[in-house]
């Protein structure tokens, strides 16, 4: 006689069941928890981004508000000029107020970086200069700027306009 009952059930090993089902089954597991952790880095990835570009266009806010609050003052002293322009009672008082705007003008841009093309006496360069006309002017050495018609500038070192010069032939 057995010593098992009908109903009790004797659990044999599933001898279908091979090395390689259980190594394909691992793989997948594994594939899921890969493609589970490359959702997860590529979200943030895409949170970073948007991040990085709020962070970057909140700086350039910055730097611009930062730019104009140093050109208020010379705006402000502008308006005050041309309402009094009409009352000035020479000229000279009134290019003395011009002269001390564009002074504060000038302070304010090179406080953002902004410098002006030395063009007086210097060697034509064309990275830095346009030059408008070629003239032969005696005594000047060939290549020499002679005149400025439009001031250039550089911007923390890199040409931002250039200047327009007339250059000797």
């Amino acid at each position: 006689m057995s010593q098992y009952t009908e109903d009790e059930a004797i659990e044999f090993p599933d001898e279908t069941a091979s090395p390689a089902d259980d190594t394909e089954s691992e793989l997948r597991q594994q594939l899921a928890q890969s493609e589970e952790k490359l959702a997860y880095l590529s979200a943030e990835f895409e949170n970073y981004k948007r991040q990085t570009t709020r962070r970057l266009d909140e700086e350039r806010t910055r730097a611009k508000r930062r730019v104009l609050e140093e050109i208020f003052p010379a705006i402000d002293n502008f308006n005050l000029a041309l309402q009094h322009a009409g009352t000035a009672k020479d000229v000279a008082t009134l290019k003395v107020g011009l002269d001390f705007i564009a002074q504060q003008l000038e302070t304010a841009l090179k406080s953002a970086g902004l410098e002006p093309i030395e063009t007086q006496g210097a060697t034509f360069d064309p990275t830095k200069h346009d030059a408008l006309e070629e003239l032969e002017i005696e005594g000047a050495e060939a290549g020499t700027i002679i005149e400025e018609t439009q001031r250039g500038y550089t911007l923390d070192g890199q040409v931002l306009r250039p200047s327009r010069v007339k250059v000797a032939k």
